[in-house]
């Protein structure tokens, strides 16, 4: 037995024989103590395993033994807390002298450049003296691990381990490094030797801080065995692995498309005499601009400028941007996807190319690649995390609670009696300190503080620098205020301190952050350290105590920062990380000249921490690679890339793992909630809307009705008119049954008190009588009935063919299921289906009373009659629809319907609704092209009459539509409103700003008037979608259902941000202004004018950096604060941070404090950046998701409800599978070759030439390419040629091995057949018909060219497309991309609709903003189109705060004149950009985005789920998917309904069912069949159902309404089986009795077989909720042979005679033989038993118990089930069954049939009975 080993050394064996003595070592007592624990677990394991098998004969317990073994290896491979140390390299010496060397190690190496030598010249020899002792500690390890455990002795010796060797690596390293900064000194101190020291030299160095590595074991102990940490690092890194491949295959098409697609992009604006090989920046235009040649639909450029080709390397180039090859083109693709610089690279597509395909290309590759493929690795490390979790659940558990110590108490016994005593010492004390304490514990104080700190937070907001004499004074004044506030905080610490004790005061968490609050504060009152800033900060987190005012607050921040082992571990793994990668990037580029990112380690880290928050990432990057040798650009490029990669989608991704592990719920918790949510849901059903209620303040006038007489001059008084409604029916829906022929037909009797129309069929008045009140109390149960919940409808449409109950009754109430005793801590489900239920008659109880008290009630307007005819008709427009499940209602069949996706999707609202949608919709469209330029308005709405044609049609159809759906549900106070909540609120108010704006039409619109206030309200018209659409509907209601969540973290976020921008305040306030003429230090000489360079270009040209050449332009020297920002006030601070929040600008505020301030300014927003970026944003991130998964309900789930929504959504995506029928034997050349076709390594090879074929996209395929490189472009369209040649032989091949029917059947087939006609056509026309360019100059073959290269790429793209058919892996995730493409569709519309009413808005707002930084001619919001271009920029985060920034400009910098309408100004709107700005990204960015991440992480778990979890595997869908093909060989994804037992008798493995074993199963499964689907055809989906509900055990997995629904339906199926079976015995018994002599009888087989289920009373499904899945479904492989055709089967067993199958086939009830028909008493007798009788005589109940009746099943061609010949065994020389009454059963001497149970002998004599008397 050996201990566990440390990862970086290998421990000798602790058992077995001494090496020196050759004696047995002896165990110790921890060793010894994890035996007995094994041993006893091992013999529990075995005891229960027998235990087992001995109780349940038919099951086995395959996991017992696995289950035992793992446990004890757990055990066994435990580490101890403190392990035993069995020699001097284990020693804590050691370990504390290792840990002391890595730490060592990785500073000098942070510190061993040469500007830092430079700046400090002795560090040097530090450094050498420092590396002197790590190197000698390491070489010292090193030895004496050697020396004690051997190199290569044995497997336990030193260099067998990977971390011995990876130590030795790291040491030699180190040895080298150390050696190489000894020969730069020798070389420093010795120049006359010559040994010429290179700085590259260095590069060594860039191996040492993988140091790190080694220390990480050294700290960080793992409590997990090293097995099972393997098994969790494979698994998780084998999901990377393959997210990783699959975001390689979109990065591959786009990067293949993009080559095809746009290629070499060299043409740009210069002058005319420009030469295209040496450009200088003089020859550019002003800014640089591409453009394309005449005739391709790009860009022209403006005379006198040309559009010129350059010939440009890809240094001049700058490598982003670039389609040249496959190598640049990957590279763009990724820098794209990070969703930086991509609209500079879109800009220049568009201007070289038609916009609309730049646009469609980047939009697509934006979505998928940056919203959907990227965030899949969110879905990746979330699900990895939430297993570690669970593993290491131990070591994060908190050993006590650690909330608020003071608030945690004791019971103890005092002279009053027990009393909670308080565990932080408060002892009450007599006199002062009394009254001191209970003054600190009332409210009035904790407001007090409250108050006091608001206080001071709103005077450090007051604070503002005005640049002038007076900030002196200010600041003094403050200064003054700031130190009144610290005595007041310091005065409240000290009382605190007196009243509870230093001890018990430094004990409680909050007491302890308010002590160095007020030591922080009290340091930064001295003036000197006041001036400095030194302790600012400390004043400002005063503001924290706030948080501690809110409850709610503090209990969500608690949750969410709570677990500090966490997010705390992870943070100082970041930054560990950050500065490992800071350390590598040091070493390898420090000597790379012109490159000052990496001169010294402070620079590396703010560059490689810039790379994480991708804030100009992508210009620090392409500034590297200009700086790197040629050869080298490749590898620098992979590094960085691969840096990126792993920054921002595995440890940003680990922060929302995090997040969304601290608001995961306990598993109880869920349950709760659950409960909750449905009681909520309940309790909300029983009361009216507060509009409804207020008719409960009127009083009462109920609605009386006059009688006539009848029969009699007795005087009839008015009754109420409900009571009269009872005796009141309608013809058109009373039934009457043949008990009622015999009375006289009723008589109109009376009419409504009113004048009350009615309807054709007239009121009539029932005779009163016993037939009346019968007839009553049956209505009154039908219309119980009628209102139970959904999941009884079910139940009743399927049991329609049978309304009556086979003994008369009526059917089954919804509450007379047997119930079954629940456990603790079960849910009555049934009492709460049934509460809901009650809540609901309540409802609508209350409404029929104020129906009845109150005329007005559910009067639409007051004036339109309850039951008008006008009314009628309009609720008809309004809620009719088209219904798209009508299929198999009222039992009648199936019709197969086609495109039922598109017809569900007619069906989600009615038709009025539909057609205001489409009204919305063209009104929209109308509205996409109001622009105001020109500014002489002709394309305003306001004076172009075409434009307002869509006005006028929508504010007509939107009142028509009003007008009809007010009179059919009423306006306000009816049940359903118009206006029932907010989004009635918001159609009336859309529709009377469509009105005013219709009527008004100003003409004269200024900034900010009520007119323009009136258009952008105008502009909400797109947002009445959201109220026509349910699931759009649905979508906001979602969102505001988790908006207190939002809120709280907005709340939060506001805290923080408001508490850095005080501090920003303080230290930078009023210091960031300077003059704008960088050579100008001093305010007073910034004045004059000077000479401002002009930006031009990004590439690298002759001249760009020379001041001689360079365009400038002269402008006036201005003092001024930086252009986006400033800290010269809070709120002018806040607005900075939050611009900095999205990672944007953020680097612009460290360079510029680096710049102004030093080095040490910096840290302050990278701290900023840090908590409230990467914390703060994966806060909304994860509240989105947890909020979105709350709501759909699979937050609440637990464990085993989450696999079974995931097998749900798994078995939907299963199809049946497309396999060629195999030809026969006799056909020997097709056999071969669908060997050979269906063979794997066939389809690996033409997977290879998918990849081969689209490896030739590498170039260009053009004219233009074709002119330059003419032989590369003909090979690579000859390969492509060649190999879709090869592409024919596959079809062929295939086509001959399946024939051309077989072939055909799989969708896959069909495509690949028609890509490959494409590929033979376009080789058809590319090497026969179109001549090369060179060859012809003909502008129609030249166009003929273009259109064959065009269409060749296609079609190899189209190929591309194949090789996620022929990989499993990018199967699965293809399909959940999809699936959460279809699943987002409704958010999509959403968030499109939102984005539209911003287009609209900010072509109101901000319609002529004059260009500036951001703003320009692609970006601009002249007309909505434009403006859509725009928001989808800022939707991604693109310098969004440079376009708001620009959008604020007003006058005096822009022209504007009082009186002036919008359109005629180029001013922007200041507070109306910031509103628009920030909302737009805090609502679609942070929110509506995450959405899109939550679905995808929904979906994922399909893809993640192992084996190991899925209740049923991929290898159990595969093979009911070969079963499935087996019989349903048409592959019409139907059989017939009496294939399905056949189907069933086929299953091996886990989906095995036993008919013989498991026949009452057997049957169930059969019945559902059949019954659910009227005797009709039934879908692949439908038998899978079926299967996956029968292999779990319901109780435990599905949720409360499903299962109520399952349970419901089970019991109806176990009821009909039971009725069939007891039918089909009474019909083989009274067979029996009409032919005695008879031998050959069938319906008796012995019952008692083994094996059988047992049935419990709870009678809530066919076998009981507690057997395990095994028990319900049997999951086993015994090795039967499966059954071969099912003729065969049907003609051994299921053969009946022929007279008696036809006599079945009449009706059930008809099968009674005729002999007893000659006996009245016996035809009465059955006909009482099996259909009921009507008379009032007490009928008897047989309890007669399926399982112990004879299992006989019906014969008929209608039955699901069809009989068995019995064995001879049973029937051969058995006497016929002769029932009497004073013999129910005899039996027979010598017989070997087993005997009849005595419960069953009892019901049988007691029915015969009752037919006697």
């Amino acid at each position: 037995m050996q201990p566990v080993v440390s990862p970086t050394s290998s421990a000798p064996s602790t058992t077995g024989k001494n090496e020196k003595t050759g004696r047995p070592k002896e165990m110790s007592a921890p060793t010894r103590l994890l035996v007995a624990k094994a041993a006893v677990l091992s013999s529990a394991m075995l005891a229960r395993k027998n235990s087992s098998s001995r109780g349940a004969p038919g099951s086995a317990a395959p996991f017992g033994a696995r289950e035992s073994i793992a446990a004890i290896s757990d055990m066994l491979s435990t580490q101890h807390k403190k392990p035993v140390r069995n020699s001097y390299v284990e020693s804590e010496r050691v370990e504390w002298a290792l840990k002391i060397a890595c730490t060592i190690s990785m500073i000098t190496v942070c510190l061993h450049t040469p500007r830092t030598i430079e700046l400090f010249p002795s560090l040097t020899y530090i450094i050498l003296a420092a590396d002197f002792i790590s190197v000698s500690i390491f070489m010292l390890d090193s030895v004496l691990r050697i020396h004690y455990e051997g190199i290569f002795r044995c497997d336990s010796s030193y260099l067998s381990n990977r971390w011995s060797q990876f130590s030795v690596f790291i040491s030699i390293i180190h040895l080298l490094s150390f050696l190489l900064h000894c020969y730069q000194l020798i070389d420093k101190f010795f120049p006359f030797l010559h040994l010429h020291y290179r700085t590259w030299y260095g590069v060594i160095r860039s191996i040492r801080p993988f140091i790190i590595i080694r220390l990480i074991p050294l700290v960080v102990k793992f409590k997990l065995p090293k097995q099972r940490i393997e098994q969790l690092l494979k698994r998780s890194s084998q999901q990377v692995k393959n997210v990783t491949l699959f975001f390689v295959f979109f990065m591959t098409l786009y990067a293949i498309f993009g080559i095809q697609l746009f290629g070499r992009m060299d043409y740009h604006c210069v002058q005319p005499k420009t030469d295209p090989n040496n450009v200088t920046i003089m020859d550019l235009a002003i800014p640089d601009t591409m453009c394309a040649p005449e005739g391709i639909g790009g860009y022209e450029c403006p005379a006198p400028m040309v559009c010129m080709q350059l010939n440009l390397n890809a240094k001049g180039e700058g490598f982003y941007g670039m389609f040249n090859d496959f190598g640049a083109s990957v590279f763009t693709v990724y820098l794209a996807a990070s969703e930086e610089g991509w609209v500079y690279v879109l800009y220049d597509c568009m201007d070289s190319l038609p916009s609309y395909l730049a646009f469609l290309y980047f939009c697509t590759l934006i979505f998928f690649l940056a919203w959907l493929v990227k965030n899949v690795f969110i879905a990746v490390i979330t699900e990895t995390f939430a297993e570690i979790r669970v593993q290491f659940s131990e070591m994060w558990q908190k050993k006590e609670v650690t909330l608020d110590e003071g608030f945690r108490k004791k019971l103890e016994k005092t002279e009053d009696g027990w009393r909670l005593i308080r565990l932080d010492g408060e002892v009450e004390a007599e006199g002062p300190k009394q009254k001191l304490q209970w003054m600190l514990r009332s409210m009035y104080f904790q407001c007090f503080v409250i108050i006091f700190v608001v206080l001071n937070a709103i005077g450090n907001a007051m604070f503002v620098y005005r640049h002038d004499g007076t900030d002196i004074l200010r600041k003094h004044n403050f200064y003054i205020f700031e130190v009144a506030f610290t005595i007041l905080f310091n005065v409240e610490c000290i009382i605190k301190i007196l009243c509870y004790g230093f001890r018990n005061f430094i004990r409680r968490g909050i007491f302890k952050f308010e002590l160095i609050l007020c030591v922080g504060s009290s340091l930064n009152c001295v003036k000197f350290f006041y001036d400095r800033n030194y302790f600012t900060y400390f004043q400002t987190f005063r503001l924290l105590r706030l948080i501690k005012a809110s409850p709610i607050l503090e209990d969500f921040v608690w949750k969410i920062f709570s677990p500090g082992k966490k997010l705390g571990g992870l943070v100082i793994f970041t930054i560990a990380f950050i500065c490992c990668c800071s350390a590598i990037s040091l070493q390898l580029f420090y000597s790379v000249p012109n490159l000052h990112h990496f001169r010294t380690f402070p620079q590396a880290f703010m560059s490689m921490f810039q790379i994480i928050t991708q804030e100009g990432w992508t210009d620090f990057v392409v500034e590297v690679l200009r700086a790197t040798d040629d050869n080298l650009v490749p590898f620098v490029a992979l590094y960085f890339v691969a840096y990126h990669l792993f920054v921002t989608l595995i440890v940003l991704s680990l922060f929302v793992a995090v997040i969304l592990d601290n608001l995961e719920m306990d598993e109880e918790l869920k349950k709760v909630k659950q409960l909750k949510a449905r009681e909520a849901t309940t309790s909300m059903r029983s009361t009216l809307p507060w509009r409804l209620r207020v008719f409960e303040k009127f009083p009462t006038r109920p609605q009386m009705a006059v009688m006539r007489k009848a029969d009699s001059d007795f005087p009839m008084p008015k009754v109420r008119g409900s009571f009269t409604h009872q005796f009141a029916v309608d013809h058109s829906l009373e039934t009457t049954d043949s008990m009622d022929t015999d009375f006289e037909f009723p008589k109109k009797l009376m009419k409504s008190a009113g004048k009350r129309k009615i309807s054709k069929y007239g009121l009539t008045f029932r005779q009163v009588g016993s037939t009346s009140l019968r007839c009553s109390l049956n209505n009154l149960l039908e219309k119980s009935r009628s209102m139970t919940g959904k999941f009884l409808q079910t139940a009743v449409r399927n049991k329609q063919f049978n309304m009556y109950s086979e003994n008369g009754d009526l059917s089954r109430p919804s509450d007379s299921a047997p119930k079954k005793n629940a456990k603790q801590g079960e849910i009555d489900i049934r009492a709460l289906q049934q509460k809901r239920q009650l809540a609901e008659i309540t409802r609508n109880r209350i409404e029929e009373d104020m129906r009845e008290n109150h005329p007005f009630f559910d009067r639409p307007l007051f004036l339109v009659g309850r039951a008008s005819q006008l009314r009628e008709f309009c609720k008809k427009l309004v809620h009719s629809k088209y219904d798209s499940q009508d299929d198999g209602i009222n039992g009648g069949a199936k019709t197969k319907k086609r495109f039922k996706e598109i017809r569900a999707l007619i069906g989600i609202m009615p038709y009025i609704d539909w057609a205001m949608a489409t009204v919305t919709i063209v009104s929209c469209i109308s509205m996409l092209f109001e622009s105001p330029w020109p500014t002489t308005g002709e394309n305003l709405v306001m004076y172009n009459a075409y434009l307002q044609i869509g006005d006028y049609f929508f504010v007509l159809a939107m009142t028509l539509e009003l007008c009809v759906k007010i009179i059919a549900n009423g306006l306000f106070f009816t049940p359903k409103a118009v206006v029932r909540d907010v989004g009635g609120v918001m159609n009336l108010f859309i529709y009377f700003t469509s009105v005013i704006f219709l009527a008004w039409m100003p003409k004269h619109v200024e900034i900010n008037s009520l007119a323009q206030f009136l258009m952008i309200c105008r502009a909400m018209r797109p947002l009445r979608i959201y109220t026509l659409v349910p699931h759009i509907r649905r979508v906001v209601l979602e969102f505001f259902r988790g908006f207190k969540e939002i809120v709280l973290v907005t709340i939060l976020m506001i805290v923080v941000m408001f508490i850095f921008a005080s501090f920003g305040v303080q230290i930078v306030g009023g210091k960031l202004a300077a003059c704008n003429d960088p050579t100008i230090t001093a305010r007073e000489n910034c004045t004059g004018v000077f000479w401002q360079k002009l930006f031009v270009t990004r590439l690298e040209v002759y001249g760009k950096d020379t001041d001689a050449m360079h365009p400038k332009i002269m402008v006036p020297r201005v003092w001024t604060n930086p252009r986006n920002f400033n800290f010269d006030h809070v709120g002018n601070a806040m607005l900075a941070l939050f611009e900095t929040l999205s990672f944007k600008g953020w680097n612009v505020i460290r360079d510029i404090l680096w710049n102004r301030h030093g080095p040490w300014a910096v840290v302050f927003i990278h701290i900023y950046v840090f908590i409230g970026c990467m914390i703060g944003l994966t806060l909304f991130v994860g509240v989105v998701i947890a909020n979105y998964t709350q709501n759909r309900g699979t937050a609440l789930l637990t464990v085993d409800q989450r696999r079974w929504h995931d097998l749900k959504a798994r078995l939907k995506m299963a199809q049946p599978l497309h396999v060629p029928p195999k030809p026969s034997e006799s056909a020997r050349l097709r056999t071969k070759l669908y060997d050979l076709t269906m063979s794997r390594g066939f389809n690996q090879a033409f997977a290879l030439l998918v990849v081969l074929n689209s490896f030739t996209l590498v170039i260009p395929w053009n004219v233009e390419e074709e002119e330059q490189r003419a032989t590369y472009v003909f090979t690579v369209t000859a390969l492509a040629a060649f190999i879709t040649m090869l592409f024919v032989v596959e079809i062929i091949l295939k086509v001959i091995a399946y024939t051309f029917s077989g072939f055909w059947q799989s969708r896959r087939n069909r495509v690949d057949l028609l890509i490959t006609v494409f590929g033979v056509i376009w080789i058809f026309l590319h090497f026969f018909v179109a001549l090369p360019s060179s060859k012809v100059d003909v502008i129609v073959q030249v166009q003929l060219k273009k259109f064959t290269y065009t269409f060749g790429y296609l079609v190899v793209i189209l190929r591309f497309f194949t090789i996620a058919s022929r990989n499993s892996t990018l199967k699965m995730l293809m399909l959940t991309v999809v699936m959460s493409m279809f699943r987002s569709f409704f958010i999509i519309t959403a968030l499109f609709l939102l984005v539209l009413f911003y287009a609209y808005t900010g072509v109101i707002l901000f319609p002529m903003v004059k260009y500036g930084m951001a703003v320009s001619k692609h970006v601009n919001f002249r007309t909505a189109s434009e403006a859509l271009v725009v928001l989808f920029r800022c939707l991604t985060g693109e310098d969004w705060n440079d376009i708001m920034h620009d959008c604020m400009r007003s006058a005096p910098f822009c022209y504007w004149n009082e009186g002036m309408n919008y359109w005629e100004t180029d001013c922007g709107n200041f507070y109306g950009a910031i509103i628009y700005f920030c909302s737009f990204y805090l609502i679609i960015t942070y929110i509506v985005r995450n959405l899109l991440v939550a679905i995808i992480m929904e979906n994922f778990s399909l893809f993640y789920s192992s084996e190991e979890d899925a209740l049923l595997s991929y290898a159990d869908i595969r093979n009911f998917q070969y079963v499935w093909n087996m019989v349903d060989q048409e592959q019409k994804r139907t059989i017939p309904v009496e294939r399905v037992k056949f189907l069933l008798r086929l299953f091996k493995g886990r989906l095995e069912v036993d008919p013989e074993k498991d026949r009452i199963l057997f049957k169930h499964m059969c019945y559902e069949m059949e019954r659910l689907h009227n005797g009709e055809e039934v879908s692949f989906h439908d038998v899978l159902y079926m299967l996956s509900y029968r292999s779990v055990d319901i109780r435990k997995f599905l949720q409360l309404e499903e299962l109520l629904q399952r349970e419901e339906l089970e019991f109806i199926i176990e009821e009909e089986v039971a009725k069939q079976t007891i039918r089909t015995w009474l019909e083989g018994c009274l067979r029996k009795m009409r032919n005695p002599s008879q031998k050959d009888v069938e319906g008796v087989i012995p019952s008692g077989t083994g094996g059988h289920p047992v049935v419990h009373s709870s009678g809530h499904s066919s076998i009981s909720h507690e057997e395990t899945v095994q028990q319900r479904l049997r999951f086993e492989s015994n090795g039967r042979n499966s059954v071969d055709t099912e003729e065969t089967e049907s003609s051994e067993e299921d053969t009946p005679p022929p007279i008696r199958k036809k006599a079945a086939v009449k009706n059930r009830r008809g099968s009674i033989p005729d002999v007893l028909s000659r006996t009245g008493l016996f035809q009465e007798a059955a006909r009482k038993f099996m259909v009921g009788s009507s008379s009032e005589k007490k009928q008897v109940k047989l309890q007669l118990n399926v399982y112990d009746l004879p299992d006989v099943e019906e014969r008929g061609e209608d039955s699901p089930f069809s009989p068995k010949n019995l064995s001879d065994e049973f029937m051969g020389d058995h006497s016929p069954l002769v029932i009497t009454p004073s013999l129910p059963v005899p039996s027979t001497q010598g017989s070997p049939r087993p005997l009849m149970p005595s419960e069953t002998t009892k019901d049988i004599e007691k029915w015969w009975n009752s037919l006697v008397d």
